[in-house]
């Protein structure tokens, strides 16, 4: 039986981010699977790979049991790893405009999530909102400890954050997170993942900055940005779908700002609707998630939005002809 399925989601990250962490762990002698490394090479052509290709680079990497690597991988980043954006970041005047470019550009560093900016009582905070379903711990540790390093470029100085905030619990000795993010305050299993700068620091402004670079930048971030962009509707709703699979057809048509007539509408005319896209996308995401050891009926059903455990065993059953235990023990050998 074949099980490999076409990636839905065109959510993808930039060549040249995935190739700077290839190189980070030649340095540090990991290595990775051979099937693996040919996927990556075959795909070196190429400007931006699939985000499920480095979904498997970071599976890899939690299999070798160094939860540090995160934070390493993170501290070793550097501008030109990240394509346009980090010449964006490079140019701007101060951390809080780098910041702006961060929020409303990021996604042609990677689709994985999205950062906002928020005043918080110690200073400015920004927070990073993630969809990964694999190694999250190492991918969310990587992505601060880059912004640690980012920060210092920035300003043109050595700032440290006043806090760092985690949603998973600690991984590696705190030696580890002290190298990253200097004294800052580093807390565990919190409601969000987060880093704080002073205003001081937010607000610091360089001198040598050269405003004419800064809009040539900005000019053409926006251009990649609509490339990049879903264009149709339908686009749209699949990347919506793939994101919060458990949608109903009335929060969708909400989150799109758009009526349910107008959504079957626009469906209907690309040989679709929404029971046909969701099934299709929550099979997709189901057999993903078989991939992990841990996943479980009941944790599935749970994260595709189903009522209860009977309902997705039936839709499986649907999906593969098989039930969910038949299909990973034939799945695992």
């Amino acid at each position: 039986m074949n099980k490999q399925q076409q990636p839905l989601c065109k959510a993808s990250v930039t060549q040249s981010f995935t190739q700077a962490i290839v190189h980070q762990l030649a340095q540090l002698g990991v290595q990775l699977p051979p099937t693996l490394t040919e996927q990556l090479a075959a795909q070196q052509s190429q400007q931006r790979l699939p985000l499920a290709l480095q979904d498997a680079l970071w599976q890899a990497l939690e299999r070798q049991q160094q939860p540090q690597l995160g934070l390493q991988i993170g501290m070793a980043l550097k501008p030109q790893h990240f394509d346009t954006i980090g010449f964006l970041l490079l140019s701007s005047p101060s951390l809080s405009t780098a910041v702006e470019s961060l929020v409303n550009y990021s996604s042609l560093i990677g689709e994985g999530g999205t950062f906002s900016k928020a005043k918080s009582q110690l200073g400015w905070q920004i927070s990073y909102e993630d969809h990964f379903k694999i190694a999250v711990a190492l991918r969310i540790e990587a992505i601060f400890a880059s912004i640690a390093t980012g920060a210092r470029w920035v300003a043109g100085k050595a700032i440290t954050p006043l806090q760092v905030q985690f949603k998973h619990a600690q991984q590696s000795p705190m030696e580890h997170y002290q190298q990253a993010f200097g004294d800052a305050e580093i807390r565990f299993e919190q409601a969000q993942n987060s880093i704080t700068y002073s205003d001081d620091d937010w607000h610091f402004r360089q001198q040598q900055v050269n405003p004419a670079l800064q809009q040539q930048m900005l000019e053409l971030a926006q251009q990649q940005l609509q490339q990049l962009q879903p264009q149709s509707l339908t686009e749209r709703i699949e990347a919506l779908l793939h994101r919060q699979p458990w949608l109903t057809r009335p929060q969708l048509a909400a989150s799109l700002a758009v009526s349910e007539r107008t959504l079957a509408r626009h469906l209907a005319a690309a040989n679709t609707s929404y029971n046909a896209l969701s099934q299709q996308v929550k099979k997709h995401l189901a057999l993903q998630q078989l991939q992990q050891p841990h996943v479980t009926q009941a944790s599935l059903a749970d994260f595709l939005g189903y009522s209860d455990e009977q309902a997705f065993a039936k839709a499986f059953r649907r999906w593969t002809g098989m039930t969910f235990s038949d299909y990973r023990r034939d799945e695992h050998g």
